[in-house]
């Protein structure tokens, strides 16, 4: 080799040993490389002096680097240096020359990257023949050097010249004792393996070579290796090895090529072979799976994967789980970090180990808290590879170790579950359908675990798991019957655990239940209207009955009522027989008619359900057939006698929810049909009570349907059934009752007598009960029935109760005189218009007869209360009648009254009384019950009383104040109150004539004052004065009903004032004190006083001095200005009084003589602020009528005029713009 400095590259010559000048190559610095100088350099490698050697080696290195170079030796000569190259080589490692071997192995390499295939295949065929004899223990970089080959050079197989020895040779080196050695030498048997040069690969070329030993060496030398290093590179390329090796099934061939001697005599050295090398295996794998190298890690679970998927019988997985290779497994699981490869090939693992149930499931129990962090991790990535069999694990542990889980696991499983399914449900497609049933799976063994009422939030969880797992598997949008029952089953499971358990749990587990019944009532009830449309599977039907069913069966009386009543609403006997027709097994009709049987039992009550129950198997599941058996004769037949009560029962429900199982003309025909030829007869064994209440209903509806819809019937079925209801027994309210069919029994005038009967019942059981309800929350016969028949007037119930009490008055039976009293009580508090009926019924000639009688008080406080009721609810023209009847019972109630009370009492009896005689005063008003109206204004007992009353409330002074409605002398006083104001009403009324009301303007010191009810002024006043409110309220009214009436008494006949000047001041002032009073109507009512004594003016100088002394009414008025003028400026109290105000100024104004201050004070200015301060929002008619009194006066001017007609102008438009 020469060079002659930098330039151009010298012409071609020979190099100075006179080798050929076509070797002689350039290099991009100037100078030459002579190949033939090389290559013989080389080829004496193993006796040149080394660092000849290595500088040639190294020249050549640096050559290949440069194109200059590169260029003519990949053209002319490719092959030329690989040969002497593998000399180099093999002479290094003869030399044990580790570096020059080392320098050698990277230039070959470099050679066979830069020539390209005919420099590789000549140095793999070299150096494979190199290493296909002899002693591999001085051919480390050798081996490095083939491997770097294998691994660069496509088809390098191809290349080796006896495969099958080099193998062999580098199998049996594999047990060297140095780890490089063996590392090397396994890198280069994986890439043979991959390469498909392996003895497997080529059967027919290996010259019937027991390949099971080479195979069996191989394994076992290969997992000693992996057993005893410690070097993570080691490791890999011998799991590298041994995975592709178990790829290629070599291990099968190992391991059962003579399976069938496994259990013979003659293999008993051979079973012991393949156990020992399983053991091998289960030991050597441990190091790697404890490395820190996570290929390493991975590269081991994959090649226990494949050893355990190839054939791997049970043998081979016990006794890696008896080795304890679960655990290592495990262990790598927990520190994985979640790890993706590595949870994969974990899980992938402990899948195929989880074959072995019975030792698996002991592994698994220990290391069960480990699963659950996985569990957590593969659930929140949709469609994760091992997300099926992490579940899978997790439940084999439910199921067979359910006693390790603690409450917080089963909390955190069933959290993770409930998520998985909420992602679906929120339309992220996240699930495979394996994964769906196991989640439903594993939600169901978590709740038959015993401690499951003990997690907190299970019903939670629960409650959505289940509702998610419907929806998604019986939604539109997706095919997913075969999942159907997986949901099924979850949501069933999930019903009975919230069904079980003590009351604490059971009400705990209450949302659960209602959320089941939903989603019932969402996704399985549409499912099954449109089954009968699609024809789906029969499984899923089956199972949604079993569903309701055990709703219906087992859920509290309140929802399981509430659920039957959804679904007879919903059509569900139509669909029913929907069912039965689409599905004509024996399964489906039972668990249909048990379904239906269950739905009567809550809506019906009394077991009605069990008929249908004991006839299931006869009864046929056509509706038409069913017709047809219900007209048939079943006295001798007990059979068909079951099966007609179950039609009967299921005609009756149907009834109640508007659904036909035939036309409404068919039914009638067929009930008719069956009364003819059974005449309500049943056999013994069936309760005939309970069936004939049920006939005696379903007649009495399909009557009163056919009644609406002109349908003939048959008199001698109605008259077979009447004589049954005669002679019978049999209970109206035994069961639910139709409102038609109510109607309908009320209006036949033949059933009066036994229907007495059981209306009296009725009354008894509603005074106890005050409802009538079945222990399944159905109403019977209710009294919102009772009271909408009274109010129609088309049923005789009204007259049958005024019967029944005269009938029980004058048996003298207390209960039930108290029973139809309170009946009849309830019947006009809810329709008052109803009284007008009892009323012309004579009820009061039978309540009457109670006063009479030794009745005690209970009972006479009850019809005290009915006939109050009467009287304020009745028409005054259902009162022209039975006058006698009215004054006899007054009297009674006079008598009554004036014997018991005085003015401390506060019996409620007397109370009621007292409003009675007010009511007839009231009544009296109009012209009627006036003889009873006189009774009470003049009955002297009643006058002397309320004097009594009145004077003690007087002489109480202001103390009065606080006995208010709440004490009972108050409420006493009220009550009398009231009583004298429809007594003067009254005296107006029938005693104008007879009356001077000036007498109630005199003061007298005598006991009795009045031969008629009233209250003279002056004692009015002080009640007004001292008085609570309410005293003043109706004090006030009184005072001026009085005023009043004397006033137009005094306009009539001009009668002279007989009371004194100071006595007609002390009412003024205590008039006009009380319009500043914050009660309105009190103010109204006083300032209306005011305005009729201001009236009496003019009738003489008495009243004209009383007026024109008084100054109330001037600041009242200027108050009242102020008010108009400056609204901010006037007082709280007079806030509410302008209109009391302006009726005063009215009186004022049309005094004969208008006070001076009046005139004063409404001056032109004065009149000009008010005008402008009104607007048409507060304007009203007592200003108006102000207004038209000025201007009567001359009071306004032309301005003021003018503005007030722009004012009512659009004050009619905003009146009309409301109106409209």
């Amino acid at each position: 080799m020469e060079s002659d400095g930098e330039g151009t590259p010298p012409p071609e010559q020979a190099c100075g040993a006179g080798h050929r000048a076509s070797h002689s190559l350039p290099t991009s610095a100037g100078g030459r490389v002579c190949l033939s100088c090389a290559v013989a350099l080389l080829s004496s490698a193993s006796s040149a002096p080394a660092h000849h050697v290595s500088h040639a080696l190294a020249s050549l290195s640096l050559a290949l680097a440069d194109p200059a170079f590169l260029e003519p030796l990949r053209a002319a000569h490719p092959r030329l240096l690989a040969a002497p190259l593998a000399d180099a080589l093999a002479g290094a490692a003869a030399r044990r020359d580790a570096g020059l071997a080392a320098q050698a192995s990277d230039l070959a390499a470099d050679l066979a990257a830069a020539v390209g295939p005919p420099a590789a295949s000549e140095l793999v065929a070299r150096i494979a023949r190199v290493l296909s004899s002899g002693s591999l223990v001085k051919h480390l970089h050798t081996l490095h050097c083939l491997g770097i080959l294998l691994n660069s050079t496509k088809d390098a197989a191809a290349y080796i010249g006896d495969k099958h020895s080099l193998y062999l040779n580098l199998v049996n080196d594999l047990r060297l004792p140095s780890d490089e050695i063996r590392g090397e030498i396994l890198f280069v048997l994986y890439k043979l393996s991959l390469l498909n040069a392996t003895p497997w690969d080529d059967i027919h070329g290996n010259n019937n070579v027991d390949l099971s030993a080479i195979g069996r060496s191989l394994i076992q030398f290969s997992l000693e290796v992996l057993l005893k290093t410690q070097n993570d590179a080691v490791r890999l390329n011998c799991v590298a090895l041994l995975l592709t090796l178990a790829k290629k099934g070599a291990f099968d061939i190992l391991l059962f090529s003579d399976q069938s001697l496994i259990n013979s005599a003659e293999a008993e050295d051979y079973v012991p072979l393949n156990a020992s090398l399983v053991i091998l295996f289960a030991d050597a794998v441990k190091g790697s799976l404890l490395s820190t190298n996570i290929e390493v890690q991975t590269g081991t679970l994959e090649l226990i994967f494949h050893f355990l998927s190839s054939d791997a019988n049970i043998f081979v997985l016990q006794t890696l789980i008896d080795e304890n290779v679960a655990d290592y497994v495990f262990e790598v699981l927990r520190l994985s970090g979640n790890n993706d490869p590595l949870v994969i090939a974990s899980i992938q693992v402990l899948s195929l180990l989880a074959n072995s149930e019975e030792r698996f499931k002991e592994k698994l129990a220990v290391a069960f808290s480990t699963l659950l962090p996985v569990l957590h991790y593969v659930s929140e990535i949709p469609f994760h590879p091992v997300q099926s069999q992490v579940l899978q694990l997790v439940c084999i542990c439910i199921v067979n170790c359910s006693g390790i889980l603690s409450l917080s696991q089963e909390e955190q499983i069933a959290c993770t579950l409930s998520a998985i399914l909420r992602r679906n449900g929120n339309g992220e497609l996240g699930m495979s359908s394996e994964t769906f049933a196991l989640v439903c799976s594993m939600l169901v063994e978590i709740l038959k675990s015993p401690s499951a009422d003990d997690v907190q939030k299970l019903p939670s969880f629960l409650e959505e798991a289940s509702k998610l797992a419907i929806s998604l598997t019986f939604s539109h949008e997706y095919d997913c019957l075969f999942l159907v029952p997986h949901s099924l089953l979850l949501l069933k499971e999930t019903l009975i655990f919230c069904l079980e358990g003590n009351k604490d749990q059971i009400l705990r587990k209450k949302a659960l239940e209602d959320s089941i019944i939903e989603t019932c009532k969402t996704y399985l009830l549409p499912w099954l209207e449109s089954a009968v449309v699609d024809g789906n599977d029969e499984e899923t039907l089956s199972g949604i009955l079993q569903i309701f069913q055990i709703i219906l069966s087992r859920a509290s009386d309140d929802k399981s009522f509430k659920f039957a009543e959804m679904l007879a609403s919903s059509s569900w006997f139509s669909l029913s027989f929907g069912f039965m027709g689409l599905f004509p097994t024996d399964h489906v009709k039972s668990a249909v008619y048990l379904v239906i049987s269950s739905i009567v039992d809550k809506v019906l009550g009394f077991s009605y359900g069990e008929t249908i129950r004991d006839a299931c198997i006869y009864l046929p599941p056509d509706p038409a057939e069913l017709m047809y058996l219900l007209g048939q004769c079943s006295l001798e037949d007990f059979n068909l006698a079951s099966c007609q009560c179950a039609i009967l029962v299921i005609l009756y429900v149907c009834s109640f929810y508007n659904e036909r199982l035939a036309a409404d003309n068919q039914i009638l025909a067929s009930v008719e049909q069956y009364i003819l030829l059974n005449g309500g007869r049943f056999p013994h064994e069936i309760p005939g009570s309970l069936m004939l209440t049920l006939l005696v209903h379903l007649y009495a509806f399909v009557r009163g349907i056919s009644f609406r819809f002109s349908i003939p019937h048959s008199p001698e079925a109605e008259k077979i059934l009447f004589h049954a209801m005669a002679c019978k027994e049999w209970d109206l309210l035994l069961i639910r009752v139709h409102l038609i069919a109510l109607k309908w029994l009320f209006q036949n005038e033949e059933l009066m007598e036994p229907l007495s009967f059981h209306l009296l019942n009725f009354c008894k059981t509603f005074c106890e009960d005050r409802t009538v309800m079945l222990s399944s929350s159905s109403q019977l016969v209710d009294i919102q029935m009772i009271v909408e028949l009274v109010y129609t007037g088309e049923t005789c119930i009204s007259s049958l109760l005024v019967s029944l009490l005269s009938h029980m008055v004058k048996e003298g039976t207390e209960d039930e005189v108290l029973s139809v009293a309170n009946v009849i009580t309830e019947i006009i508090v809810t329709f008052p218009c109803t009284s007008d009926q009892f009323t012309s019924c004579g009820i009061i000639d039978a309540l009457g007869s109670i006063y009479f009688s030794l009745y005690s008080s209970r009972i006479k406080t009850v019809c005290s209360l009915l006939i109050f009721n009467i009287l304020h609810s009745a028409s005054a023209t259902t009162f022209t009648c039975d006058n006698d009847v009215w004054l006899a019972l007054t009297m009674k109630l006079l008598d009554s009254f004036n014997s018991s009370l005085d003015y401390t009492s506060s019996d409620q009896e007397q109370k009621i009384l007292i409003g009675i005689l007010c009511l007839i005063l009231n009544h009296s008003a109009n012209k009627v019950l006036i003889e009873p109206a006189k009774a009470i204004i003049l009955n002297n007992c009643l006058v002397l009383l309320m004097d009594g009353i009145v004077q003690e409330a007087c002489a109480k002074g202001p103390s009065l104040f606080q006995h208010n409605q709440e004490t009972a002398f108050g409420e006493l006083l009220i009550l009398m109150l009231l009583l004298i104001f429809f007594s003067l009403r009254s005296l107006h009324a029938i005693l104008e004539a007879s009356i001077d009301w000036q007498d109630f303007l005199q003061y007298s010191d005598d006991t009795q004052s009045f031969s008629v009810l009233g209250i003279p002024c002056h004692d009015l006043c002080r009640l007004i004065h001292f008085g609570p409110s309410a005293i003043k309220l109706i004090a006030s009214q009184c005072l001026l009903e009085l005023l009043t009436r004397i006033s137009d008494k005094r306009s009539r006949i001009n009668d002279e004032l007989r009371c004194s000047a100071k006595y007609l001041k002390s009412i003024v002032a205590v008039s006009e004190g009380m319009v500043f009073s914050e009660d309105s109507v009190v103010a109204e009512n006083c300032g209306a006083c005011l305005s009729v004594i201001l009236g009496w003016e003019r009738f003489g100088s008495k009243e004209k001095a009383v007026i024109r002394e008084s100054k109330w009414s001037r600041l009242i008025l200027e108050e009242f200005t102020v008010a108009l003028t400056a609204p901010g400026l006037t007082s709280k109290s007079f806030s509410n009084q302008q209109k009391i105000a302006a009726n005063i100024a009215v009186s004022l104004l049309q005094l004969s003589q208008v006070p001076d201050w009046l005139t004063s004070l409404f001056n032109g200015s004065l009149v000009s602020g008010i005008v402008a301060n009104l607007s048409a929002r507060n304007v009203t008619a007592e200003i108006v009528n102000l207004f038209s009194e000025l201007m009567a006066k001359k009071y306004l001017n032309q301005e003021h005029i003018a503005g007030l007609h722009n004012l009512f102008q659009v004050g009619t438009t905003v009146y009309i713009y409301k109106s409209e």
